[in-house]
């Protein structure tokens, strides 16, 4: 399923934040949005993402049922177990997927059962990851998702991007120099 993004604008009270933008996405691959602070990127993933309607212009689609989110902020459930919190993105999820996803993104198996409350933000960012993959969603959107890891750990989330741009779209905002190493990434600069 192609994304197109058309003649898209979005402003806050006076502020144009997007202005005209206009983006074609293949079915599959990667696309980095780069940018400073404050241009619209995590907008954007929003507005993709059908999380945001008060804009102009049309996305075409887009949308929860087609979409799997990875938000900046981790968004899990505290009453849950880390691996509870992979499980919940889909139905026919098991244990055990779920739990070899955890421990590729270096978990251990006690970490498995903790809550959010108890992992550190490296860790709850992984858990957040681990989340958005495991949705079989046509559309992956991760925003920063490399923000709080050390090297080694980035990598082992970048390695596993390259598998997903295999299969879906994933579209990655960053600032991060690190996640240009994403195989054939194409860039959009807002």
């Amino acid at each position: 399923m192609s994304l197109r993004v058309n003649n898209l604008c979005k402003s806050f009270s006076d502020n144009e934040i997007l202005s005209g933008i206009s983006f074609s996405f293949d079915e599959s691959g990667a696309y980095l949005v780069l940018g400073e602070s404050g241009v619209g990127k995590t907008t954007l993933l929003r507005i993709i993402a059908g999380l945001d309607t008060d804009y102009t212009g049309e996305i075409e689609n887009g949308g929860e049922k087609n979409v799997s989110f990875m938000f900046q902020e981790y968004r899990l459930f505290p009453a849950l177990s880390a691996l509870q919190n992979v499980i919940l993105a889909r139905r026919d999820c098991s244990q055990d997927e779920a739990a070899a996803l955890l421990m590729r993104l270096g978990f251990k198996k006690e970490d498995l059962k903790k809550k959010p409350r108890e992992l550190s933000g490296g860790m709850k960012q992984r858990v957040a990851f681990a989340r958005a993959i495991t949705k079989h969603s046509p559309i992956l959107l991760l925003d920063e998702p490399t923000k709080e890891l050390d090297t080694d750990t980035a990598s082992i989330l970048v390695d596993i991007i390259n598998e997903e741009a295999k299969k879906r779209l994933v579209i990655v905002v960053t600032h991060d120099d690190l996640i240009e190493r994403i195989n054939d990434a194409k860039i959009i600069k807002l």
